[in-house]
């Protein structure tokens, strides 16, 4: 067999070992790869926020149209809707830390700066994130060192957001990309455990871009000149739960009914204050001119006998539309676990056992929260303690979540008066009145001080009796 080579052209087992052999991407071109897979995700993304925010499917259906296919500015066209994914979410997250989460350990030292740290603004800031989460499914936070050497938290948008996990349990990360649009520029940053890469998105490629410094890699912060790097993905994931998925898609397709049918029901009102006419021989030549002679000479012309013009009443179903809008409604609060608070089944005084089993669905549903917060909370809490150098261990520090739940506050406080083989510490923490325990067992100790100090004192009881003595 003879091969025959064209000029400069590679020989085939060359060629055949090219096609063989892996193919590796550059880091750009990585980059690029899931930013353009991270593109389509936005819009789902922020759904669950876009409905949060009173902007739900039924104000983008189509307009009403007239038989002719244009769109009829007569025509009613209502778009009603109900913000039942705002109340649930609201109901949820207040559910789990409107009472703001506590951190307990024994050193002092370290339970100082762990509060300074994470003090009220980030109790606000917790709030608003879990908020977030519960809309888009996942949230990000980003641990920073300020220009005053001081440590910050700054809130990334999951739409802005694409991991780069190391395993499939999604709990580590082995880089970050940031991608956003600023000063109408499509901006992008690219973490790993030592650095970050600044690039500028255009036109399909990445470009070195200098807006953030002299040099588009720099260190994670900086401590006067000194380049410092945490060791690891500086980005915290706060998830909704272990799908990563919004609240929403939980009850989305029944709030659309519900939304539909409300406007329908009400185009249907409005529709039905004007009469349907039945016309008997008329001479007009179309339905328009019809319309137009009677709204504007309030009369029209028939001939011959038997000619005419009936009318028709529409009739509203209110009674089947008041049914359908009930069920949709139970089927919400019930597939989006919530709580019902307009049921009267439990009476105006509800027991405690009444009030759990009210709540089961909500404390289901705000424990996956509980639990994913804990997790990004002991993460957040490792950069806290390898900053100031505390000599403490994340296990060390007791979280502690104090669900805002409705109580029997007569049964709470009885059982805790009754509870006399129980530390003060377990009583306090689960007593009604109660919302900040380690507070409370401060005010405690310092009221039994004070009213130590209010005691006669030993020593002057014994100088008293002497005296006495000595006189008799």
């Amino acid at each position: 067999m003879i091969v025959i080579y064209w000029p400069n052209e590679k020989p085939y087992h060359e060629r055949i070992v090219e096609k063989l052999a892996p193919k590796y991407e550059t880091q750009e071109e990585m980059i690029i790869r899931l930013i353009n897979d991270h593109k389509p995700k936005i819009e789902k993304i922020i759904t669950g926020e876009r409905y949060y925010n009173h902007d739900p499917d039924v104000l983008h259906l189509a307009p009403k149209l007239d038989n002719a296919g244009n769109i009829d500015p007569l025509k009613p066209d209502w778009r009603m809707y109900t913000n039942y994914h705002q109340n649930l979410v609201d109901q949820k997250v207040a559910y789990a830390v409107a009472n703001p989460v506590t951190f307990g350990t024994d050193d002092d030292k370290a339970l100082k700066t762990i509060q300074h740290v994470l003090n009220h603004k980030w109790d606000d800031k917790l709030v608003d994130i879990l908020t977030a989460a519960s809309n888009k499914g996942i949230e990000w936070i980003q641990p920073y060192i300020d220009e005053d050497g001081d440590f910050k938290t700054f809130r990334v948008p999951a739409e802005q957001a694409i991991p780069i996990w190391t395993n499939k349990e999604r709990d580590k990360l082995k880089g970050f990309i940031r991608y956003y649009v600023l000063d109408e520029a499509e901006r992008v940053e690219y973490w790993t455990d030592t650095d970050v890469t600044y690039y500028e998105y255009h036109e399909g490629q990445l470009i070195p871009d200098y807006y953030h410094g002299d040099e588009h890699i720099q260190a994670h912060y900086y401590i006067g000149d000194n380049h410092v790097s945490w060791g690891r993905v500086p980005f915290i994931p706060f998830k909704n739960n272990p799908q990563e998925v919004s609240d929403l898609f939980m009850y989305k397709t029944i709030i659309d009914a519900m939304d539909k049918r409300l406007s329908d029901t009400q185009n249907t009102f409005d529709e039905s204050t004007e009469l349907i006419y039945v016309l008997k021989g008329y001479e007009g030549q179309n339905l328009d001119e019809f319309m137009r002679n009677l709204k504007y000479y309030k009369a029209i012309n028939v001939d011959g006998d038997g000619s005419g013009v009936d009318t028709i009443q529409i009739e509203v179903p209110v009674q089947s539309s008041k049914e359908y809008l009930d069920m949709l409604r139970d089927y919400i609060i019930e597939f989006g676990q919530g709580v019902d608070f307009q049921q009267d089944k439990f009476g105006n005084s509800p027991s405690g056992i009444a009030l759990k089993f009210m709540y089961s669905n909500l404390d289901l549903k705000a424990n996956k929260l509980k639990n994913k917060t804990l997790t990004a909370l002991q993460e957040l809490l490792q950069y806290i303690i390898d900053f100031y150098k505390l000599n403490i261990k994340v296990q060390d520090v007791e979280i502690t979540f104090n669900f805002n739940v409705m109580v029997n506050e007569l049964e709470q406080s009885q059982i805790a008066v009754q509870s006399q083989f129980l530390s003060k510490e377990t009583i306090v923490t689960n007593h009604p009145w109660v919302d900040d325990p380690v507070a409370e067992l401060e005010r405690i100790e310092q009221d039994n001080i004070d009213f130590n100090n209010q005691l006669p004192s030993i020593e002057g009881d014994d100088d008293d009796r002497t005296q006495n003595n000595k006189s008799r």
